[in-house]
């Protein structure tokens, strides 16, 4: 974690800016040039949470205090009581967190291991050169208006489209709710762009930090998905581009047929529902795109598509005039649709 990133960081909660305790540091190499990264911390909130950096990353979720108690464990002698207060003062918090994100984390953490960047997997069936074209595409925007812009893209993932994203403006964050989010840090070449692992619906920044807000194919597999945007656009700054990326319904029989399969590898245990789907739906899918496209179609990025749309637990489809009325009741104007095929849609707005 570069120090420039702790500044723009606050309490997910409060909202209020942290105190860290810097337990060790590192050198991380971008290109020609290496930057001393903070490696190991801890952060504190006015709230009374706290939040682990870990190998580079902070962990921002609500319920850190459980996912890394055993880092929290040993670098605070005072874990048990800084957690039995946690509990006292945010048990209702906790619990709804631990519920909304727990099976969802799983879910796209393995998703996203199956990503092999260094074999040049594909993102959605594109090379990651082509990613640049696909995001300005989306914002529909030209690539000299994002120079130095602060841009958030929420629910990164396997991070690429991140350091994309930080090459044409100069400071991109990248929001994960998952682990795959290690991934993303790790094989990340541009120092411009930072990723933390959070929930976007307690995302650790104040109101206007961002001039632009990015989120292809996520605020879908929340709890709510409108209730999803209300929590996270109040970080894009007046006059900032907000792109979106969502499922819309689709009329046909087997679409809703794959519906209804969902409905039960949703409930799976994450492994069981890699087993299920490479047995039963990944052959069809298979031979569907390789008569299709006539191509050679790799295994690891059509399991993730499949993966991406039967195992997380929330999966909503929104029509294009829904998230038009949202968009517009929210105060944003120039909405457009700027990208649809088969699956899903981009829309774009100025706040």
């Amino acid at each position: 974690m570069q120090e420039s990133l702790l500044k723009l960081l606050r309490c997910p909660l409060s909202k209020m800016e942290l105190r860290c305790k810097t337990i060790s540091t590192f050198f991380k190499t971008y290109g020609d040039e290496e930057m001393e990264e903070i490696n190991e911390a801890v952060l504190f909130s006015e709230a009374g949470l706290v939040f682990p950096v870990i190998n580079g990353i902070p962990r921002m979720l609500i319920e850190s205090v459980y996912d890394y108690a055993g880092f929290l464990k040993k670098h605070l002698p005072d874990y048990s009581l800084i957690k039995e207060k946690i509990e006292t003062d945010h048990a209702v918090l906790l619990n709804t967190c631990i519920k909304n994100n727990s099976k969802t984390k799983k879910s796209f953490e393995f998703e996203w291991s199956l990503l092999k960047a260094d074999q040049n997997d594909k993102i959605w069936h594109e090379d990651t050169s082509e990613l640049t074209q696909r995001f300005l595409l989306e914002t529909a925007a030209e690539k000299n208006s994002f120079a130095n812009k602060k841009i958030i893209d929420i629910g990164c993932g396997h991070g690429i489209m991140t350091t994309k994203i930080a090459e044409i403006s100069g400071l991109a964050v990248g929001i994960e709710l998952s682990r795959a989010v290690e991934q993303a840090y790790t094989q990340n070449t541009c120092k411009g762009a930072h990723y933390l692992q959070g929930d976007l619906q307690f995302l650790p920044f104040e109101t206007n930090a961002f001039d632009v807000l990015y989120s292809s194919g996520v605020l879908h597999h929340t709890n709510d998905t409108r209730s999803s945007l209300l929590l996270v656009e109040p970080v894009l700054k007046k006059e900032g581009r907000i792109c979106l990326w969502l499922y819309h319904p689709q009329k046909s029989l087997i679409h809703n047929l794959l519906l209804q399969i969902r409905n039960i590898t949703k409930r799976l245990p994450i492994k069981a529902a890699f087993v299920f789907l490479s047995v039963f739906l990944f052959p069809f899918s298979f031979l569907i795109k390789k008569l299709k496209n006539k191509r050679s179609v790799n295994y690891r990025e059509e399991m993730i598509d499949l993966l991406d749309s039967f195992t997380p637990e929330f999966r909503h489809e929104i029509t294009h005039e829904t998230a038009t009325e949202w968009l517009h009741e929210l105060g944003y104007h120039t909405i457009q649709i700027t990208t649809t095929d088969q699956f899903g849609y981009s829309i774009s707005g100025i706040k």
